[in-house]
């Protein structure tokens, strides 16, 4: 079989950067919407595909910087990109930007990227061939749709010489959305009491099934809304850098795991399901209510901190009981709150000018607002 004679490398570095401009896009607003679907099984979904596309783009930045492309900001897109690209901002709720992102844009990257695979030269151009493999099966897996986008994005011109294109910021949340069968009252779960936030030995272990059972329900909402507020942290923030963005779509993923984990335990070990008791976003809206330090400081450097004891504590307790199912929940969560930990003090400090004992000072300063469960008062 002859060999394809491939891209030249200004061409090959246009195409990566229309990937780049959907990618960015789509990391951008699905931070942005993903509080506002209800669907838990949407949110999870939409958890995952964030931290594919957020890693794609990743890679995708290395290689533009491979091909002697400006790596930080590719040009600006073509006016017929930009069309697909307005759409996806013009968006006026969650569905209608799901449906553009999974009916358009998805499907337009992967009919793009095939193309680039059928017609790069494999050995010249062997890191886009393993690049574009990998990138084009996880967003097949994403959407089954063919797409309404005809056109070729890759394809498409790049204006290298343009301003950047400007990034639309969603509102600030009221609070996040929540499957139309879950209530949500303003006091949330009042079965769930304050003695089961406190660190310390007052911290109460939840033993029997029934308190287990609302537990682990009020504990998957509260991975749910971590999700959240990290997805509106890089959404409202896209003038940090790209790390911080990465940082963020892995702890939202993390937190949709964990949500996906209780849910599954509730269903097989506790006889309950998600939707059975009701939730509250006092939490979430009291932090939520700060600036991107103050969310980085009073969630990653102390909520995140004091749940990494909680769950030591509770895993240690419920062997000791011989709960070892319910006990081995707390494990990942446990080795995934240190990373968690990791991002606030590493974009604290960032903030703070480089300074993490400005980090470390500012946690103390705003913990000691807080009550003993962790609230601010």
């Amino acid at each position: 079989m002859k060999r394809p004679l491939g891209y030249d490398v200004d061409d090959n570095a246009a195409r990566f950067s229309n990937y780049f401009h959907v990618l960015r896009e789509l990391v951008h607003f699905t931070n942005g919407w993903m509080p506002l679907e209800p669907s838990f099984e949407r949110k999870y979904a939409l958890g995952d595909h964030l931290h594919d596309d957020a890693r794609a783009l990743t890679k995708i930045k290395r290689r533009l910087y491979e091909l002697r492309h400006p790596a930080e900001y590719p040009g600006s897109p073509s006016p017929e990109l930009e069309r697909l690209l307005d759409r996806m901002a013009q968006a006026e709720s969650a569905q209608e930007y799901l449906s553009i992102a999974y009916t358009e844009a998805k499907p337009a990257l992967v009919r793009a990227m095939r193309i680039h695979l059928d017609n790069l030269d494999p050995v010249a151009d062997e890191p886009s061939l393993r690049l574009l493999t990998q990138i084009v099966e996880r967003q097949e897996r994403h959407t089954d749709r063919h797409g309404s986008f005809d056109a070729d994005i890759g394809a498409l011109p790049i204006r290298l010489r343009e301003e950047p294109r400007e990034l639309r910021i969603l509102p600030p949340l009221d609070e996040p959305a929540r499957d139309d069968f879950v209530e949500v009252t303003e006091q949330g779960d009042p079965y769930l009491g304050r003695e089961l936030y406190v660190n310390g030995a007052e911290n109460h272990v939840p033993i029997e099934p029934e308190e287990q059972r609302h537990f682990f329900h009020g504990l998957m909402d509260a991975e749910l809304s971590a999700a959240e507020l990290m997805a509106r942290n890089s959404h409202e923030h896209p003038e940090m850098p790209w790390d911080f963005h990465t940082d963020m779509a892995r702890q939202n993923w993390d937190e949709v795991r964990h949500a996906k984990l209780h849910d599954l335990l509730m269903k097989d070990q506790l006889g309950c399901e998600w939707g059975d008791y009701p939730v509250g976003f006092s939490y979430f809206k009291s932090i939520y209510a700060y600036d991107l330090l103050g969310r980085l400081c009073l969630f990653n450097g102390t909520s995140e901190q004091r749940a990494m004891w909680r769950h030591s504590h509770r895993r240690k307790k419920l062997m000791e009981l011989g709960q070892e199912r319910v006990a081995l929940v707390f494990d990942y969560l446990l080795a995934d709150e240190v990373p968690h930990v990791h991002n606030g003090v590493r974009w604290g400090t960032y903030l703070l000018g480089g300074s993490e004992q400005a980090y470390r000072d500012k946690v103390r300063e705003l913990r000691a607002s807080l009550d003993e469960t962790g609230a601010p008062a």
